[in-house]
């Protein structure tokens, strides 16, 4: 199997990963997206396509964390009105072909809220989208985290995402490109406080494809 991946450098995280707290990982595999092997090589023996995998939600969260946290309007917030109180929403998907599950599309939001909660906890009040915490409350997950109450607190801000895509195909391959934006927005007067995106390209041998 052959997979091409190539990532603008803008994209690109300045710091090496880090990796997500335990309970987050609980809450994945509640939510139904189960992870496949994080590293390149399992992925290709596997029989890897061109579609958004979990190394691209490792990497895409662990650029957005670090790149929300350095942002100076972020941190001016902070300074200005303490911890900021942040509603999560599922990603929006405006893919061209690809389906994005309810579990997928809350987990590249969910991983993210999880980084910032465990390495910025005194930046941010995580309040976890309505539907999902009252979902996951049900099934009273052991050692899982939900935060506060989405009735309990008003939030001042929405993480959002939006993803969108391109893809071409010919006889022999597939090649998709994806834009990943992340947004932080004033639920007062709807202002963007912190944008910035993940773009990434692939392309799969067609003889691979599932």
């Amino acid at each position: 199997m052959r997979v091409e991946r190539s990532q603008k450098p803008g994209a690109r995280s300045q710091k090496k990963n880090v990796v997500g707290s335990r309970p987050l990982f609980y809450w994945l595999l509640a939510s139904g997206f189960w992870l496949l092997p994080m590293s390149c090589k399992s992925a290709t023996q596997a029989g890897h396509n061109s579609a958004l995998d979990s190394t691209d939600l490792v990497k895409m969260t662990d650029d957005m964390a670090m790149k929300l946290l350095a942002s100076p309007n972020v941190q001016e917030a902070i300074a200005r009105k303490g911890k900021l109180k942040v509603v999560v929403q599922p990603v929006e998907n405006r893919m061209t072909a690809e389906v994005l599950p309810r579990g997928p599309a809350e987990a590249f939001t969910a991983r993210l809220r999880g980084l910032l909660a465990q390495h910025a906890p005194d930046k941010f009040t995580w309040i976890m989208n309505r539907d999902a915490f009252y979902r996951l409350r049900s099934r009273e997950l052991e050692g899982v985290d939900l935060g506060p109450s989405p009735d309990a607190v008003n939030p001042e801000y929405a993480l959002t995402a939006t993803f969108s895509s391109l893809t071409n195909e010919d006889a022999k391959r597939r090649s998709s490109y994806y834009l990943c934006v992340y947004e932080l927005t004033s639920l007062k007067d709807r202002s963007l406080l912190w944008s910035d995106r993940y773009e990434v390209k692939k392309q799969a041998v067609k003889g691979f494809l599932d």
